[in-house]
């Protein structure tokens, strides 16, 4: 009965959502979005256990397998950091007036049925079903970028949805494309939506409407990923959105988006030859990484320049994609993972930082590590992670993704991204450096460090430190099947 586990799991948010609905406390509001977070984790480790003993696991439209599992175990280990870390972050929110206390429970709401769309985006194996769930991703996250309801947070929202849906309405021409392409070969019904089902005859459809629909869903899933130049809703989204949904949608919700698009991937390798969509991604990647870095060296404000990290990091998820091979893709989906827990934890101890100077300008907050040690401390080992510095965790990944182009032979693709990434390493650290150290100024709050929203950090910091030093065999074996669900 593992099976009912599928239908069990986008409901866990859902019934969390509306129980929030049903209380005004704060205290009972956080420990309904703990308990139900943890449940979520809970059940999760349940099905990746027999996922890893028996091999993927159908229901109707969900399904899952090793590919889905690595996305989905970053979504709700993601979502109970961010629960633990609200639960402190919402007290100084409400006592500085940045959050209403009778708004509180349509806030956590929405946070949750944020996390049951992205759970069906990830169980999809109908692709009507993943394109439906990633628009409602779209809805359900817009209202809460714009949460506080200021002007600029507002403008962020408006644009976001009118980027993203533009944007996904050219997924679905690329899913309707493919789908086509399926059903003229044989494929009945449900089965012409189905990835598990288009996969078995996917060799054997038309490449020509395949590489069409396959770029029709790069534009359009890329543009929800941040893969540049559909990244234009990014930075302003990240940056003013609440500091917990700008962890949600940095770490979990653009990585949805890349899992569509390696759904779509598989396809077009089996109709087309992999060097196609590989020569696709490549080419989104590298300009990805290009276009981010002047924006990352010239920003003063300290979210959006966490922004401007994420379409970069999508880039380099999407050269190892591209890059191909075992290595490639082993080091593209390690990368996800690593970037995910990464930029939640940087957003996290950027959230304090702004919280503890009420600014969000980089050339005011100084001196942090006098006034907020541990937070300081946690925001430079995010930094020092996102720079690409050993031993934690995106070094690794970044380097098996170099080692896959290198022996691929593309030598100018690897020039360009290892200039960049210089660059920015420099940029990085320069920024954080300047905050980290010094003297603080005089508008920063002495007050202590709150206990759950360092609980929060120190999860997903000791979790970036284990993945740079050493990979668990059980984690490697998963990122093993999920690599030869992708390379064939």
């Amino acid at each position: 009965m593992t099976e009912t586990l599928l239908w069990v799991l986008p409901l866990v948010p859902t019934v969390t959502a509306l129980l929030m609905l049903t209380t005004r406390d704060r205290r009972i509001l956080s420990a309904i979005d703990v308990c139900g977070s943890a449940i979520l984790l809970a059940l999760t480790l349940v099905l990746a256990r027999e996922v890893a003993k028996g091999g993927p696991r159908a229901l109707g439209v969900l399904r899952i397998d090793d590919l889905g599992l690595v996305f989905l175990l970053l979504l709700v280990v993601l979502t109970l950091a961010v629960s633990i870390y609200t639960v402190g972050w919402l007290k100084q929110a409400v006592a500085v007036g940045n959050m209403k206390a009778e708004s509180l429970r349509s806030y956590f709401a929405l946070v949750h049925l944020f996390v049951a769309t992205m759970v069906v985006t990830v169980l999809a194996d109908n692709l009507g079903v993943l394109w439906i769930a990633m628009e409602g991703t779209t809805i359900t996250s817009a209202v809460l970028i714009g949460y506080h309801g200021h002007q600029h947070g507002l403008e962020a929202a408006w644009k976001y949805i009118i980027v993203t849906t533009i944007g996904i309405s050219f997924g679905l021409f690329g899913t309707v494309l493919v789908s086509a392409a399926a059903a003229a070969h044989g494929a009945v019904g449900a089965d012409a939506m189905s990835w598990s089902a288009i996969m078995k005859i996917a060799p054997m459809l038309n490449p020509g409407i395949v590489r069409i629909g396959f770029i029709f869903v790069m534009v359009g899933y890329g543009t929800k990923a941040g893969l540049a130049p559909m990244h234009l809703w990014l930075p302003d989204a990240h940056s003013q959105a609440p500091t917990p949904v700008s962890a949600l949608l940095s770490g979990v919700l653009i990585k949805c988006a890349i899992l569509g698009i390696i759904r779509f991937q598989t396809i077009a390798a089996a109709a087309c030859g992999p060097a196609f969509p590989a020569e696709v991604l490549l080419v989104f990647g590298l300009t990805s990484v290009v276009v981010a870095t002047p924006f990352i060296l010239a920003q003063n404000d300290l979210k959006r320049l966490l922004g401007y990290h994420s379409v970069e990091h999508v880039g380099i998820v999407a050269l190892g994609l591209g890059f191909g091979g075992t290595i490639g893709t082993y080091g593209a989906l390690l990368h996800v993972v690593n970037h995910g827990v990464t930029k939640a934890l940087a957003f996290f101890a950027a959230g304090k930082a702004i919280a503890r100077y009420g600014t969000r300008d980089m050339r005011v907050i100084r001196g942090l590590l006098a006034v907020a040690p541990i937070g300081a401390t946690l925001l430079m080992l995010a930094a020092l992670s996102l720079a690409g510095v050993p031993p934690f965790s995106i070094f690794v990944s970044e380097l098996m993704i170099l080692r896959a182009g290198i022996g691929q032979g593309h030598w100018v693709a690897i020039a360009i991204f290892l200039a960049m990434v210089v660059v920015i390493f420099a940029g990085l650290l320069h920024h954080v450096g300047a905050m980290v150290f010094g003297e603080p100024t005089a508008t920063a709050s002495r007050e202590p460090e709150a206990w759950s929203p360092l609980l929060g950090m120190m999860l997903l910091a000791a979790i970036m430190i284990l993945l740079g030093l050493t990979i668990p065999a059980s984690i490697d074996g998963l990122f093993r099947r999920a690599t030869e669900i992708v390379v064939g």
